[in-house]
């Protein structure tokens, strides 16, 4: 018996190295963690959410891909008697390694009874895939909705491309590749929105450079926590000097040309200053809506647009209502 014993002592104490060791053998410890840690976002719907949801259809899980088993999307639609109906292509954030299109649902859902149809895609995660993987799947989406835009009853002449967090990095460089051709050659996609039919993006809370999030860290454990999802990302440890990482920094990697734009993030840990750098360059390229709020106003954390209790989201949804109707083409 009590050899038995001393066998599974040292079997467990044999799982904590390695288990430990892991952590810094492989990113996939802490991307475990962080999908773990978003999993059901952090969506608190309006008031009036549903009223907003008697208003639209919802498709759920829509294949566009058979490559990857994430390649699906929801296809929410504005049911009123507007004839003008602008599309958004939304995607969601995760820190490249985690969230779902379910996260976004609501939000997506509220922005549809408003007169707009969205497409919310879900791509496939870093570590199981690394870059550019998720954005070519976003170029797969983008093809397969456009090829079946009559199917769908969608108008692709009249677009918006979204996203939060992750996803607003993911949006801005896709939507830099439409507008410029040769943006980032180590995308391998091409051009395959035509840039007149982009009336905007809107980028929530998103990182514009990965390399300076993570050497600009607030801890050694928020460093540690970056490194480790740049590394699943980009598929290399010592990745923040790749040419890939460059040309995904929308600060360091400038668009020439770019649609007009809609771009928030919250005051406390989120990537505010980022979030205003890149608006301070965009203003000297297009038109840009900048929403950010002062700490006097309270303090609001990373993706505080989803919290549609609070008084900040609710002037933010507003804000971005007033950019979607200020920018969409009449009849």
């Amino acid at each position: 018996m009590k050899r038995t014993f001393k066998i599974i002592g040292i079997c467990l104490l044999l799982l904590i190295i390695v288990g430990g060791g892991s952590i810094f053998l492989s990113p996939r410890p802490v991307t475990w963690f962080l999908k773990k840690s978003f999993a059901g976002g952090i969506e608190v719907e309006a008031a009036d959410y549903g009223i907003a949801k008697h208003k639209t259809t919802m498709d759920t899980d829509i294949e566009y891909s058979s490559k990857y088993k994430s390649s699906t999307f929801d296809l929410i639609k504005y049911k009123g008697d507007l004839k003008y109906v602008p599309t958004i292509f939304w995607i969601h954030g995760g820190a490249f390694v985690a969230g779902d299109k379910n996260d976004v649902r609501k939000y997506a859902t509220y922005i549809a009874s408003h007169g707009y149809n969205v497409v919310n895609i879900n791509y496939p995660l870093a570590p199981s895939v690394a870059y550019p993987i998720p954005l070519q799947q976003i170029d797969q989406a983008y093809k397969f909705v456009k090829k079946n835009a009559g199917k769908y009853r969608l108008d692709l002449n009249n677009i918006y491309i979204a996203g939060d967090s992750a996803g607003a990095q993911l949006t801005a460089q896709f939507v830099s590749i439409q507008m410029n051709k040769h943006y980032s050659d180590t995308a391998k996609i091409g051009q395959s929105v035509d840039p007149n039919t982009i009336r905007g993006a809107i980028l929530l809370c998103g990182p514009y450079d990965m390399k300076e999030v993570q050497t600009n860290a607030s801890s050694r454990f928020i460093k540690f926590v970056f490194k480790r999802v740049g590394w699943a990302y980009f598929g290399k440890y010592n990745w923040e000097d790749e040419k890939m990482t460059k040309e995904t920094s929308l600060l360091r990697n400038v668009p020439e040309k770019f649609v007009s734009t809609f771009i928030t993030d919250g005051n406390t840990g989120s990537f505010e200053s980022q979030g205003k750098k890149f608006a301070t360059l965009l203003e000297k390229r297009t038109g840009v809506k900048q929403v950010f709020y002062s700490k006097s106003e309270g303090k609001l954390g990373h993706e505080y647009q989803f919290q549609m209790n609070t008084k900040a989201a609710q002037n933010t949804f507003n804000e971005l209502l007033n950019f979607l109707n200020g920018t969409k083409v009449s009849q």
